[in-house]
């Protein structure tokens, strides 16, 4: 087996994966907020546009209208999924120690609520995005793990970044 360049050790709390939530609707793709901008302009557009007289007032108020809906309903899913995800909890996946081991071309996963460990090349991850608090890393688009920040020093978050930009090249992106 290759040398071990070096190990993280974190977890991830309730809260970690509310903030995850938020993170992979608002954050990951950089489309969705321009999206929701788009779509409730169109709307307003049709709205105002069936009446008699067009009224641009009118429109950026149902525009504005629009947009805040859009978003509290984004906001109202993201919160029914973070509630349905605990209350479903039965691996006991929230505060479970993960143990990563950081190797040049794999890294090693091992969890305390799990038994066994995995074995993981760096091109068998779909992406890597890196936010001020996380690593995501997901294995596809649907299934991730977060790596928390503030559970490595300094010198290991610089040591993973680096690992990331080495091997991920595209797939590895700050958010």
């Amino acid at each position: 087996m290759e040398d071990k360049l070096f190990t993280v050790i974190t977890c991830m709390e309730e809260r970690d994966f509310h903030k995850f939530l938020y993170i992979a609707t608002f954050r990951r793709s950089k489309i969705i907020i321009p999206f929701i901008f788009f779509i409730s302009a169109l709307m307003a557009f049709l709205l105002v546009y069936g009446e008699k007289q067009f009224g641009m007032v009118k429109f950026f108020i149902y525009w504005i209208i629009l947009v805040f809906i859009a978003i509290l309903v984004v906001f109202f899913k993201v919160e029914i999924k973070n509630r349905q995800r605990i209350k479903t909890d039965k691996t006991g996946v929230f505060n479970s120690q993960e143990t990563l081991d950081f190797y040049e071309d794999f890294f090693v996963r091992e969890s305390s609520a799990f038994e066994g460990e995995f074995k993981i090349k760096y091109d068998q991850l779909y992406q890597v995005l890196e936010s001020k608090d996380y690593f995501i890393n997901y294995f596809n688009v649907n299934q991730a793990f977060l790596i928390r920040k503030k559970d490595m020093g300094t010198e290991t978050v610089e040591r993973l970044r680096s690992l990331y930009r080495r091997k991920m090249g595209d797939k590895y992106k700050r958010i």
